[in-house]
């Protein structure tokens, strides 16, 4: 078989009050450069962010995630040499984890000639990740709503009247998704949860029809952003100087340290100076860039 890409979206997930089951897809990609091996082991090399730190075969979630869509199939796979030119960071909320998983997913489909539909790869992605608001959007691209159901994973791809801008405020430092977890209660007020069902609603509804404007009050959360804030220094500050730059709002990228503001297009640029330069005056080193949905979920393409 001749070698093959896999190109993998960043993702950001929790999108303020949808808490676990809203996401969407980032133009900042991973892409996995797969040579498939007449024999030998499987090997993995990764370049770029979190390359100072890779991870053993044995552990490797792409490697992992590629044995396990074997198995599902009940066949095995022909050693597989893996280089992965990453462009998104670890441990900053970005979905690096769900674009390792969604990439050996892809790439064992691909290799053993399409045995599972997109639906499979999307049970097999949120078994393995664990979380179907990174996994749906990095697979599908754009927005999406994913939740488990009593029959089953659930998920839409949302429509979206026309795209906002976003800017992508990523600090240098790393937030475990355990650490992050940890600091949320096993409870929460009744009245918290009806705040965060009519935003969510409210949030989808804003997305649909292109009034923006109502994301002012669409991104607020009361779930998990609160609870997470002390994990983050500088997070008030950042939060602020991007509402005064111009942005309707700004959310918690999963579990974060990254922040996602929502702003008109033509301001993005505005709003990325004013975040970076509050995380600054906080102390903390931070960069921040221009962004967008990313319509495009997970391809393959011949290898260049």
């Amino acid at each position: 078989m001749p070698d093959f890409e896999v190109v993998v979206p960043a993702t950001s997930a929790n999108m303020g009050p949808g808490f676990d089951c809203l996401g969407l897809a980032l133009p900042v990609y991973n892409r996995f450069r797969i040579d498939v091996a007449p024999a030998g082991a499987p090997s993995y090399r990764l370049m770029g962010e979190g390359a100072a730190e890779p991870l053993e075969a044995g552990r490797n979630l792409f490697l992992v995630a590629a044995e396990r869509l074997a198995a599902e199939v009940g066949t095995s796979l022909p050693p597989l040499s893996v280089v992965c030119e990453a462009a998104i960071p670890l441990g900053r909320g970005l979905g690096s984890s769900a674009s390792a998983v969604v990439g050996g997913l892809m790439a064992a489909n691909h290799v053993l000639g399409e045995p599972l539909a997109q639906a499979d790869l999307l049970r097999l992605a949120t078994a393995l990740e664990g979380h179907p608001d990174n996994v749906a959007p990095a697979l599908l691209g754009g927005v999406c709503l994913a939740l488990e159901g009593e029959g089953g994973l659930i998920v839409e791809r949302l429509m979206v009247a026309e795209e906002p801008g976003l800017v992508v405020a990523v600090p240098a430092f790393e937030l475990a998704t355990a650490i992050a977890r940890a600091a949320l209660p096993s409870l929460v007020p009744h009245a918290d949860a009806v705040y965060n069902v009519g935003r969510a609603a409210l949030l989808v509804s804003a997305l649909f029809s292109g009034r923006y404007e109502r994301l002012a009050e669409a991104l607020a959360d009361r779930l998990h952003q609160p609870y997470r804030a002390p994990l983050v220094p500088g997070m008030a500050e950042v939060t602020r100087a991007a509402r005064e730059a111009g942005a309707w709002g700004t959310t918690l990228s999963g579990a974060g340290p990254t922040l996602l503001a929502w702003c008109p297009v033509e301001g993005r640029d505005a709003v990325a100076r004013a975040m970076a330069e509050a995380w600054a005056e906080a102390g903390i080193v931070a960069r921040a860039f221009p962004s967008a949905i990313a319509a495009q979920g997970a391809t393959i393409h011949p290898a260049a």
